[in-house]
C-alpha cells in the first residue's frame, strides 16, 4: 500500500490545536534594571494530532485567544483609574480653600465696619455728654442774667413813672409816692 498522489493533494495539512489558555494573569518579576518585567505564561503542550481521514472535511476549531499583556508597568492600569479620584479631591480642596478666603475676606471687612461704627458711636457719644453739660450750666441763673444784660434787659431797681402834666420822670425812692399811686393790681 503505498500513498497515492490523489490523497496527498486532497488531503489537507494536519491542524495543530492549541490547549485554552489556563493561566491566570501574568506574573511581573523585577528585571535586571531593578523595573518590573512582564512574563508570559509558559508555551502551551501540544497534544498529538488525530488521525486525518483523508476523504472527511476537517471542521475548523475555535481560535482561543490569550488575552494581551499590558502595554506598560501593573501599576499604570491602577494610577488611570485613581486620577479622576485625584483630580477630584485637588478640586474640593480649591474649592475649600476659596471659599475660606471668601470667608475670611468678607469677616475681615465685617470686623473693620464695626469698628469704625464702634469708634462714631464713641464719638457721638462724647459729645453728647459736652452738649448736655453745656446745657446744664447755661440753665443756671448766672448765665441766665449775663445773657440778658447783654442783649439789653436790665434788673428792675427802682419804679419810674411819667408825669404827663409836667413831663419829668419821678422815682418813688424815699418820697413815699407809691402810697399815693393808684395803679390797678400794685399793691406796696
Amino acid at each position: 500500500m503505498g500513498i497515492k498522489m490523489s490523497d496527498v493533494e486532497t488531503a489537507p495539512p494536519p491542524r495543530r490545536s492549541r490547549p485554552p489558555y489556563q493561566g491566570g494573569r501574568p506574573r511581573a518579576m523585577p528585571g535586571a534594571d531593578g523595573r518590573s518585567a512582564t512574563l508570559l505564561a509558559p508555551p502551551p503542550v501540544r497534544a498529538p494530532a488525530p488521525p486525518v481521514a483523508p476523504l472527511a472535511k476537517p471542521t475548523p476549531a475555535p481560535q482561543v485567544t490569550a488575552p494581551a499583556p499590558p502595554s506598560g508597568p501593573a501599576g499604570a492600569e491602577s494610577a488611570q483609574h485613581r486620577m479622576p479620584f485625584i483630580i477630584l479631591l485637588c478640586g474640593l480642596l480649591v474649592g475649600a480653600l476659596a471659599s475660606l478666603l471668601v470667608i475670611s475676606t468678607t469677616l475681615a471687612a465685617g470686623a473693620f465696619r464695626i469698628t469704625t461704627l464702634q469708634g462714631q458711636i464713641n464719638a457721638l457719644d462724647r459729645q453728647r455728654q459736652q452738649l448736655e453739660e453745656q446745657v446744664a450750666a447755661d440753665k443756671s441763673a448766672q448765665i441766665i442774667g449775663e445773657r440778658a444784660y447783654q442783649l439789653g434787659m436790665r434788673p428792675p431797681g427802682q419804679l419810674r413813672f411819667l408825669d404827663l402834666q409836667t413831663g419829668k420822670i419821678r422815682t418813688d425812692a424815699g418820697s413815699g409816692a407809691t402810697a399815693r399811686i393808684n395803679v390797678p393790681g400794685y399793691t406796696p
